[in-house]
């Protein structure tokens, strides 16, 4: 199972007054095009996700609150390596503030993952949640986590996630630093460090907007795996994302990605 890890920094901040975007759908086409040692292959996947309420943006036109807190479902299929792998998940918030929240991934016959989320809105900033994780043929691991945010000035914030689980091998804790910069360019920055068992690792990204429909981001970890990416919105609804991935060790592995995404 892999975990993603964001956390921030820090940074100036300013304020810019712009109107915000709305949106219900999210969608997402995206090619990667893997190269091994002269070996190549292309993956796909395909993913959206429908909230039951609009999503107001921050500013730039991927950017929402830390926090989610609207009832959403979602499915993805991925096509890696000649194998298929599926998806479905959701969470629903209910009048007093129980969310609960199910997923599951199927990966062929022979391994496939259930997640069932039990969690309780404290305050619109922070959230704690309980999971239980249930690999086929595997006991079932347990999760805990809370997340809280910091609101700024403006849109501005820092947000806080730590997790851990039921034996306390594993945990993790992360952070994401949102700010505006100047009259209508903004950034986020994140940083997170998980430890499993003894083995730690980390991760950290940056990502710069020159105004809210173009941006270009970076992502670096202890692996010495990294990325460089640029997006751009076509318009309020459409947007292309191109990337390329490597190891600062060596040069064998080399991923170009290429994506559209779809927001209504």
């Amino acid at each position: 199972m892999s975990f993603k890890y964001i956390l921030p920094i820090m940074a100036l901040t300013a304020s810019a007054t712009i109107a915000a975007e709305e949106y219900q759908l999210f969608t997402e086409l995206k090619a990667d095009h893997v190269r091994v040692s002269g070996e190549n292959e292309t993956n796909w996947a395909l993913d959206g996700t429908y909230f039951f309420d609009k999503k107001q943006t921050l500013g730039p036109l991927d950017q929402f609150e830390y926090i989610n807190k609207v009832s959403n479902i979602g499915a993805s299929f991925n096509r890696v390596f000649d194998n298929n792998v599926w998806a479905v998940d959701g969470e629903y918030f209910f009048a007093n503030n129980i969310v609960v929240s199910a997923s599951h991934q199927y990966f062929g016959s022979d391994f496939n993952v259930s997640t069932f989320g039990l969690g309780y809105l404290l305050a619109d900033n922070f959230i704690v949640r309980a999971e239980a994780i249930k690999p086929k043929d595997e006991s079932t691991a347990f999760l805990f986590s809370a997340s809280y945010d910091l609101q700024l000035q403006n849109n501005d914030y820092i947000g806080f996630t730590a997790k851990v689980d039921d034996e306390f091998d594993y945990f993790e804790i992360s952070s994401k630093y949102f700010a505006s910069f100047g009259q209508a360019s903004y950034f986020a920055i994140g940083l997170g460090l998980a430890d499993y068992d003894g083995t730690t690792a980390w991760n950290t990204e940056l990502d710069y907007y020159f105004t809210k429909m173009t941006s270009v981001g970076v992502t670096y970890n202890k692996q010495d795996d990294f990325s460089v990416n640029a997006k751009h919105y076509l318009s309020s609804n459409w947007a292309l994302n191109a990337g390329y991935g490597s190891n600062a060790d060596t040069s064998a592995v080399k991923v170009y990605s290429l994506s559209v995404i779809g927001q209504f």
